[in-house]
């Protein structure tokens, strides 16, 4: 029955998947969202990239948005991998430059998530620079008050974010319960040496160094791997339209946004 499917047999819809296999892609019913859901957890396929990937499609007027049944013929050409299927397995950035799209949202080649940068600034900051590409979980702060505050002082705040992320990330540890381990990283430390007995010996800093030097390790990977501050970029539709019915654009580039964080790191653990 109607508003009943769903929760019998799939949990949890989360809040990405809800915005990009639903809204952005004009699916109304959480039922939808949810069989769509379902089929990419049995592809092994990310919820974010294809929500978006689909998105592209039907901006390059291959159907309509909100039509659920090209959707899911969508998703059997990627399981049983037809030729469309094939190219549409490649992701949101190939198949928008195969059907010809200019407002393609991602970084890096990997899909832009549901924090739109020109009103989620600290997050949009994140995703610009952070190595693996519009990747919000490196560090996000939605909430953060951006109004009338510079590229340094948001790129402050996304950085502070990033080292406790990074940090986590090498831990172990749910960036999801940042509220509690992020101030207080002493508990943590405690943790760490009591599991690992006196010769570990960790100071309170220790996270902070951790995270830091993640992120440095992080850069470094990209730059032998070939990236360059070119790839640190948002589409330029992010820049060149407004969100309604805010009237924000994007504001913040890499070469401000890189010099302030890059000098920060190197700076800070040079003196630790």
């Amino acid at each position: 029955q109607p508003g009943h499917f769903a929760i019998r047999w799939f949990s949890p819809l989360e809040y990405e998947t809800i915005c990009l296999l639903g809204t952005n892609v004009g699916i109304r019913e959480p039922d939808d969202v949810a069989r769509l859901n379902e089929t990419l957890n049995d592809l092994g396929v990310d919820t974010i990239e294809v929500g978006a990937t689909l998105g592209v499609l039907m901006e390059a007027g291959e159907a309509e948005f909100g039509d659920l049944a090209y959707m899911e013929a969508a998703l059997v050409d990627i399981a049983e991998g037809t030729e469309r299927g094939k190219l549409l397995a490649q992701g949101t950035y190939r198949v928008g430059k195969h059907f010809g799209v200019t407002r393609i949202p991602v970084v890096k080649k990997q899909a832009i998530s549901a924090y739109d940068p020109r009103v989620i600034e600290v997050t949009g900051i994140t995703m610009t620079v952070s190595a693996q590409g519009a990747d919000h979980t490196t560090g996000n702060l939605p909430a953060a008050e951006c109004a009338g505050k510079s590229t340094e002082e948001l790129s402050a705040l996304s950085l502070d974010v990033q080292i406790n992320s990074a940090a986590a990330d090498s831990l172990g540890i749910c960036v999801f319960g940042r509220t509690v381990t992020n101030p207080n990283h002493e508990m943590i430390i405690g943790a760490l040496n009591d599991a690992f007995g006196p010769d570990l010996d960790l100071d309170p800093d220790f996270i902070n160094r951790l995270g830091r030097e993640t992120l440095l390790k992080e850069i470094e990977f990209n730059e032998l791997a070939g990236f360059t501050e070119a790839d640190d970029v948002l589409p330029q539709f992010f820049h060149d339209e407004e969100l309604p019915p805010t009237g924000k654009k994007a504001r913040h580039y890499a070469a401000d946004i890189n010099k302030f964080q890059r000098q920060a790191l190197q700076e800070a653990q040079g003196s630790s």
